[in-house]
């Protein structure tokens, strides 16, 4: 079991020691690709020095709107080299939520993916940015499109001088958007301690080795692959290995020809890889442990078997720590999601704020032990900020229970935000744009059971008096101008919606209804959402 000794409070004094110390070890791998630790600090230190003659000070915000590349990591310390704060954007937005999460962020530079150029010029124009560098996967780098630069020049020969002084501990990393219930997406702020602090008890509680390679193909822009798989290999002199997307018929052979020990999984992700046809694969790798978030106790047991390996489930979220409560590699509980590291205390509480007896059901709350471990604030908005954080405790929102011993069991969300395949989709950001249809009177979104675990997304339509419109025109209108992963799979016309005394809808009655003689499912009837273009 491995446990990092160094004592780093920021990402470029981490990556500097960890140069330094293993130079020609492979830091990150990726299909066909190896960075090693002195290459990876060498190509971030050139794209800091790119940043500084382009302006960017301390404190200043870059927008990333990338796929997983060793590009992505370079170009990302880069900006923490100087202080600068990364501003990571899901690769699936477009339109609107585009717009606001650039704007909000007070970006002065966007480092664009040039197959995703066709959704931002969309909005372009109404955002305030000074630079936006095009990132080709090919390296093609003719015809770009007015306004933009190449990406190989924002690497200069020369690299940042090493007098350069690193940000301070508590000062932000990133800021990173995570879905809201009743407004805009908000801006996480995550100083650096959190990433290190986050990824040093990790460790703990992984059973590393000293040749283990952590694996994941889950998106850069969230806080999982940031802190379970990059910042927990880095720190413990490990390997960090990363695919572009998720890709569950060949998931097995990727992880081999990666090396794979450790593998990082969504719950949809272990449906899924369970529900592929057995193959000789399945088992001629040399994964021995998946770091897992919403494994059920029934399936638990028979994916350990079917994989060879050891599940260590988990739970967490981007405010709090991608991981903040995990399982004890040696007192393991199926069906549990573990105990708290050692950087939070953890309670359950009911509605009052007021401790509940084990085995009853109530909300999880959370408060570090030792400063900067947690985000800093909600980005401008201080009201969220004091909203979460009431009593002092960080109020996460979902229902859990404890047992007699202290282990943690989840329940379910308290708050209206749907889980979806890992994102985080706000009912609000969907009933925005179904609203904006000319014969939607109002919409109601909710979050329904999933086979693949999680939810699907629901949206109930109340139509303007004497109007119609059909599904497909309306499930097409939404993927028009959704990110894919929150374009309803079913949508249901409906005479009223409940709704209380001061006129809120009834969201639980909603969501326990059965499926009504006006409900439409997308797959049925034969639509597709196009996933971003790679």
């Amino acid at each position: 079991m491995l446990d990092p000794k160094e004592d780093y409070h920021d990402l470029p004094s981490m990556l500097r020691g960890k140069a330094a110390k293993n130079q020609d070890r492979v830091a990150v791998r990726f299909p066909g690709r190896e960075l090693t630790y002195a290459r990876l600090l060498r190509e971030a230190e050139r794209a800091s020095a790119g940043l500084a003659d382009r302006g960017l000070k301390h404190g200043e915000k870059v927008a990333f709107l990338l796929y997983n590349s060793p590009e992505f990591l370079t170009t990302w310390y880069g900006t923490n080299l100087l202080g600068g704060v990364m501003v990571p954007l899901n690769t699936a937005l477009k339109g609107d939520l585009l717009r606001y999460e650039i704007e909000d962020s007070d970006a002065r530079f966007l480092v664009i993916d040039r197959r995703l150029y066709e959704e931002f010029a969309k909005v372009s124009g109404s955002v305030k940015l000074e630079r936006v560098v095009l990132f080709d996967h090919e390296g093609k780098y003719q015809d770009l499109p007015k306004g933009t630069e190449a990406f190989p020049e924002l690497y200069p020969a020369r690299g940042l001088p090493g007098d350069a002084q690193p940000p301070l501990p508590q000062e932000p990393a990133s800021i990173m958007y995570t879905s809201g219930t009743t407004g805009p997406p908000k801006g996480v702020v995550i100083p650096h301690e959190k990433y290190l602090s986050t990824a040093r008890a990790i460790s703990t509680r992984s059973k590393l080795e000293a040749e283990s390679v952590l694996f994941s193909e889950l998106p850069l822009f969230h806080c999982n692959a940031q802190e379970m798989t990059l910042h927990t290999a880095l720190l413990n002199d490990l390997t960090a290995a990363f695919t572009e997307w998720f890709k569950a018929s060949t998931y097995w052979e990727l992880a081999e020809e990666l090396r794979a020990t450790h593998v990082s999984l969504l719950i949809s992700m272990v449906n899924v890889l369970y529900k592929q046809p057995e193959r000789a694969t399945d088992r001629t790798h040399h994964v021995r442990v998946a770091l897992t978030a919403g494994a059920s106790k029934e399936i638990w047991p028979l994916f350990e078997k079917r994989f060879g390996l050891k599940i260590v489930e988990l739970y967490g979220m981007t405010e709090c720590g991608c991981t903040t409560l995990m399982n004890p590699p040696e007192n393991i509980r199926v069906g549990s999601v573990g105990l708290p590291l050692d950087f939070v205390e953890a309670m359950v509480v009911d509605d009052q704020d007021r401790p509940v007896p084990a085995r009853s059901k109530g909300e999880l709350i959370v408060r570090p032990k030792r400063p900067y471990t947690m985000m800093l604030e909600y980005y401008k908005k201080p009201e969220k900020t004091v909203e979460a954080w009431r009593n002092l405790w960080f109020h996460t929102g979902d229902y859990v229970w404890q047992d007699e011993d202290g282990y943690f069991y989840f329940v379910e969300r308290k708050k209206d935000v749907i889980r979806r395949r890992g994102e985080n989709i706000a009912p609000y950001d969907v009933e925005s744009v179904l609203n904006t249809h000319p014969s939607v009177l109002e919409t109601v979104v909710v979050g329904v059971p999933s086979p693949l675990g999680e939810e699907d997304v629901k949206a109930y339509v109340l139509l303007r008096p004497g109007e119609e419109v059909g599904p497909v025109d309306l499930f097409n209108y939404a993927a028009e101008r959704l990110p894919f992963f929150m374009v309803p799979q079913f949508l249901e016309f409906v005479d009223e919606i409940p709704k209380t005394a001061n006129q809120k809808a009834q969201r639980y009655m909603l969501r326990s209804r059965p499926h009504g003689a006006r409900n439409y499912d997308r797959d049925k009837l034969g639509i597709r959402v196009a996933k971003p273009s790679r």
